[in-house]
């Protein structure tokens, strides 16, 4: 039976295995769709699934008619496994911009969890109706720092009106006085390693690698969850999660260099520095 590792034998996909997760990484965002069919074809997940996403674009365009075409024809009778990648490669825009609606409306993702977003469409969330698979909700929840700390969307613990949705959907339930997160359906982490970039005069650079360490290892006390650093929570997302996808998208970096850089820091904050092996 078909098992996670045989996504590498596929062009421009690699299959890393951790100590948390076990890691597909890719250039092209809208190969996440790809390896999201891999698994629905074989049994190793179940669809429409959350998606836990590290993103600066929060990639929610609307599908070409073209493409919904496809994806209606798709909804009626399964493709086969190269037809569904012929799709994604040549009637999915190649900017990646338009691979969310297009995952939902194929059953592919549930609700979307955005973090570290500064080119979000929506201030906090938005939703989607599909054609076959109902309403989906989406959130932006901006970096996981603001988000866990004061008044953040993860830490404002009597702002049920506001939040009460997102905790809801995320799995972030009250008990005992604090935020746990407890999960009942699966979900997948994803990365998009532009999120990690800044714009300086007039490109996108890698953030420090000083900065980046510290904003996501700098302890701060909080009395409504767990996570005083916020990169223990990115780390429970990876450890809770079926898989975790890793986008390099090197144009939005700023280039190849500054992805290589972003990686070696999120490879070391994340997963100790296994998958860059």
């Amino acid at each position: 039976m078909p098992d996670i590792n045989d996504l590498s034998k596929r062009s421009n996909i690699n299959v890393k295995h951790t100590y948390n997760s076990d890691v597909v990484i890719y250039e092209d965002h809208r190969t996440i769709l790809n390896v999201f069919y891999f698994l629905k074809l074989n049994g190793l997940a179940t669809f429409p699934i959350d998606l836990f996403m590290f993103d600066d674009h929060d990639d929610f365009l609307n599908p070409s008619a073209a493409a919904l075409k496809k994806i209606n024809e798709f909804n009626l009778e399964a493709p086969s496994e190269r037809e569904f990648w012929s799709f994604t490669e040549f009637d999915l825009k190649t900017s990646d911009d338009d691979w969310v609606k297009a995952g939902m409306e194929l059953g592919l993702i549930n609700n979307v969890f955005l973090f570290h977003s500064s080119k979000a469409s929506y201030s906090f969330s938005s939703k989607h109706q599909t054609e076959s698979y109902g309403e989906k909700r989406v959130y932006n929840l901006g970096s996981v720092w603001d988000a866990l700390h004061f008044r953040g969307s993860l830490e404002d613990y009597s702002n049920d009106v506001e939040y009460g949705q997102l905790w809801k959907d995320m799995g972030w339930i009250k008990r005992n006085g604090k935020f746990e997160f407890e999960r009942e359906n699966d979900f997948i982490i994803d990365f998009d390693l532009d999120c990690f970039s800044t714009f300086i005069v007039d490109k996108n650079y890698a953030i420090p690698e000083d900065i980046l360490i510290k904003k996501f290892e700098e302890y701060k006390r909080t009395e409504n969850h767990y996570y005083g650093k916020p990169s223990d929570f990115v780390k429970k997302l990876i450890e809770n999660s079926i898989l975790t996808t890793v986008c390099f998208e090197n144009n939005s970096c700023g280039g190849i260099r500054e992805s290589h850089k972003i990686f070696e820091v999120f490879d070391y904050l994340f997963f100790e520095k296994e998958i860059g092996n």
